[in-house]
């Protein structure tokens, strides 16, 4: 039996097979949208934006409680599971791996490591699937923390979104930002910078055009002949999501490249339409 659990928040957006077949463990955030509190697992993008339609303003998200974290942390080590990994997304973004590390404190075993994948999305899923392989390969807690570290800096991930209004509503970049970006009719492209915080990486005037300058970052780093692992990610547009995940698969056949929608906490940021690429190199050795 496998001796090490891994543990994600629901901003990976691993699909269900990857999530069963690795036996990778989700705790979500939740979204408050008017009075009402929702576990981010019991929405999706359409009834997020359909709820919006109703209300003023914009929900809010919130981190897990600690008891939520707990509950499975406590299952796991109940199931025989000896060591658990816990992989979030970024600290400097959200206080949901505070509330994983003041689960540690209750808990029946210390053996919890708490990981700062300095992402969301497929950022932190990537992170997360390859730890729950690692972790069936038979590799120990510390080879798999080292092995993280190591494939953090190389996980890249890019969002193209219509508009910068959601994340300056939500407190995630500035307003004089997205009122240049809205007032210029530019399509910002986002990335997690070296703080770990959401960046505007460049801004082109097309959308083709942004995917463009995302792909000549992929194809950059594909130049460097490792086989890596290509996550095609979409805010509720599925179908724009599908043709570039089949442009990318003929582009790329060597390669493995999966679409992925980001659920409504990043949706609640970064609003609909939103398209994105995340890769990293895989195997790592």
């Amino acid at each position: 039996m496998r001796k090490i659990g891994i543990v994600m928040d629901s901003t990976g957006y691993l699909t269900r097979d990857i999530l069963e077949q690795h036996q990778i463990r989700v705790i979500p955030l939740t979204i408050n949208i008017g009075d009402d509190t929702f576990s981010e697992l019991e929405l999706t993008n359409n009834s997020l934006f359909e709820k919006l339609s109703n209300i003023s303003g914009l929900p809010t998200t919130s981190q897990p409680s600690v008891g939520a974290f707990l509950e499975v942390y406590e299952s796991l080590f109940s199931e025989g599971i000896e060591e658990i990994i816990s992989i979030h997304l970024s600290a400097a973004i959200s206080g949901t791996l505070h509330s994983a590390q003041m689960a540690i404190d209750l808990a029946s075993s210390p053996n919890i490591h708490i990981f700062d994948s300095g992402s969301s999305a497929s950022g932190l899923g990537a992170l997360a699937w390859a730890a729950a392989e690692w972790a069936e390969q038979g590799l120990s807690s510390s080879e798999i923390l080292t092995h993280l570290q190591i494939l953090k800096p190389q996980t890249k991930l890019y969002f193209i979104v219509n508009s910068l209004e959601y994340l300056r509503k939500g407190g995630r970049i500035g307003g004089a930002a997205a009122l240049v970006s809205t007032l210029l009719q530019i399509k910002p492209i986002l990335h997690f910078n070296q703080q770990a915080v959401i960046d505007l990486f460049d801004k082109v005037r097309t959308r083709s055009r942004a995917w463009q300058r995302v792909l000549d970052e992929l194809t950059y780093a594909l130049s460097t002949g490792k086989r890596y692992r290509i996550f095609v990610i979409h805010v509720n547009v599925v179908e724009e999501g599908t043709t570039l995940l089949y442009q990318l698969q003929a582009r790329f056949p060597e390669h493995e490249v999966r679409l992925f929608e980001a659920g409504p906490v990043i949706a609640t940021h970064v609003g609909p339409g939103t398209i994105g690429l995340a890769f990293h190199p895989w195997p790592l050795l």
